[in-house]
């Protein structure tokens, strides 16, 4: 079957190209992103560029797991992850953050976290795709050993939107990605902890097979959604350097 999908690609591009119909977006997209992103990003993206190319139709295959393009016959894929050498072609889009977060009003009730240790006196939400019973942090400096914080916690979740919810209402401390909690964070409904103690950003790129981005449709859909997506990652990025200012400028008051 992969190797049905990996010929019909191969016919698809050989038949543009002989047509010469480049500037002619048609037939079927398939797209891929994790659920949350996909859900609050990429859907509104694809209604407006559906809306301008009416001779495309998309698939919009939602997943929290890394899919192979060529087997599941995808065009493009959202992902967020340090990108292996490969014969994909991507295009950067920005970065996203691991975050821990709470509430204004959880944390006027609990003792300060200042230092990842201080998480194991505290009510956590958890999933397991960030960690079910404990959280992995940067070594300190001169070390080369990741920090573990290992609790009990007081929820466990199986879904982002879960976890954003109870924490947003006061329920506990739980860690994501920064743009699960974009809206949040904006309306000032959670806060980012520990920001100094967080590892590395994590690069979000579009990625597409080798040839994909000279189909028509392809190409079209990728000129119309980059532009908007790292509009979204740069105020993505604005938001947390706020919330953080913020954060600070509170800490010193007090």
């Amino acid at each position: 079957m992969a190797a049905c999908r990996r010929v019909l690609v191969d016919l698809e591009e050989a038949d543009i190209a002989a047509g010469g119909e480049r500037a002619a977006p048609r037939g079927i997209l398939t797209l891929t992103a994790p659920i949350i992103t996909g859900e609050d990003l990429i859907r509104p993206v694809v209604d407006a560029f559906m809306n301008q190319y009416p001779a495309v139709s998309v698939r919009l295959l939602l997943i929290d797991r890394q899919v192979n393009l060529i087997d599941e016959g995808i065009d493009v894929a959202l992902r967020i992850a340090h990108l292996a050498d490969s014969s994909f072609v991507a295009i950067r889009l920005g970065e996203v953050r691991r975050v821990i977060t709470a509430s204004p009003a959880y944390l006027s009730r609990h003792p300060i976290i200042d230092e990842p240790a201080d998480l194991a006196k505290h009510q956590i939400v958890s999933m397991t795709h960030f960690g079910q019973d404990s959280w992995s942090f940067p070594p300190l400096k001169n070390s080369s050993v990741p920090r573990t914080v290992q609790f009990t916690p007081r929820l466990i979740v199986n879904t982002v939107r879960a976890a954003v919810a109870s924490a947003a209402e006061g329920n506990g401390v739980t860690r994501l990605f920064s743009y699960h909690i974009a809206d949040q964070i904006r309306d000032g409904r959670l806060q980012v902890l520990l920001a100094k103690d967080e590892y590395p950003p994590l690069p979000v790129h579009l990625l597409a097979p080798q040839g994909r981005f000279s189909v028509p449709k392809v190409c079209a859909f990728v000129d119309f959604a980059v532009p908007r997506l790292k509009r979204y990652f740069e105020q993505l990025s604005r938001d947390m350097k706020s919330n953080a200012r913020s954060r600070r400028g509170r800490v010193s008051a007090e």
